[in-house]
This record gives structure tokens, C-alpha cells and sequence, in this order.
């Protein structure tokens, strides 16, 4: 046996295949894993302010990344991103949303846009910080 590193689309490709063997094999009645990417950007002016990207799999919104402008922030840009974002999605066929974010990140931001933490591991990437797991109902 041979462990190599493979490009990530490839990689990811050929995951999915074999999920998707294990998933017929297991219960014919769940609906195919089929990935659908979202990728948003906010301009001002011809500059990039902000983005958010994520992706939808089996009527659930992950959002991988978000961010914005320091010299934007608390003007409701993020809010803003997040939420069309989210509107996208629901038009998908999502129901919930997930996230990731870290303690120095934006924790209080989620739960202000009706997100709650599920879960954490604290002392992640070291002592004195979590990382916490939030989700909304869409």
C-alpha cells in the first residue's frame, strides 16, 4: 500500500465515490452526496470589502469562510453576507446552517445572527483559546 498526496479535487472525487458505494450499500433511501459551492464578495468602489464562502451538501449549509474589511466592520456588511448567503441556501432546499469559529474570531457575531454553539474544544490551537461549533435552524 502506497499513501500519497493527491490534488484536493481529485482526492475529493474519488472520496465521494466510495461514500457513495457505502451509502447504496447501506440505505438506498438517503439522497446522493452532491456538493454545491457558494462564493460571495462584496465591492466598494471597484475594492474588495468582504466574502463569504461555503457549500451545501444534503440540505445543510456549511459556511467555511467569512470576513470583512476592517474598515468595514460593524456597518452590518458581515450580517449582510452571511444572510444572503443563507437565503441562498435556503432556496436549495437548506434547513440548517454550520459553522466553525474560533474564540478571537467572532463567536458573539454568529450568536447575534441567531446562531448557538453545540459544541467546543477548548485550548484549540493552544491553551486559553476554543474553537466552538455553531448551527441555525434555516
Amino acid at each position: 500500500m502506497n499513501i500519497i498526496e493527491l490534488d484536493a479535487v481529485h482526492n475529493q472525487r474519488e472520496i465521494t465515490r466510495l461514500l457513495e458505494e457505502h451509502r447504496h450499500g447501506a440505505d438506498s433511501s438517503i439522497p446522493p452526496y452532491e456538493r454545491t459551492m457558494l462564493s460571495l464578495a462584496a465591492y466598494e468602489n471597484d475594492s474588495f470589502v468582504g466574502g463569504v464562502t461555503g457549500d451545501v451538501a444534503w440540505n445543510i449549509l456549511n459556511v467555511n469562510l467569512l470576513a470583512v474589511d476592517p474598515a468595514c466592520r460593524g456597518t452590518g456588511l458581515g450580517a449582510a453576507l452571511l444572510a444572503e448567503i443563507e437565503n441562498r441556501a435556503r432556496q436549495l432546499g437548506c434547513k440548517v446552517s454550520e459553522l466553525t469559529t474560533m474564540s478571537w474570531q467572532a463567536p458573539h457575531f454568529y450568536q447575534k445572527q441567531g446562531y448557538e454553539i453545540f459544541g467546543e474544544i477548548k485550548d484549540c490551537p493552544n491553551e486559553g483559546h476554543t474553537k466552538y461549533y455553531l448551527k441555525k435552524r434555516l
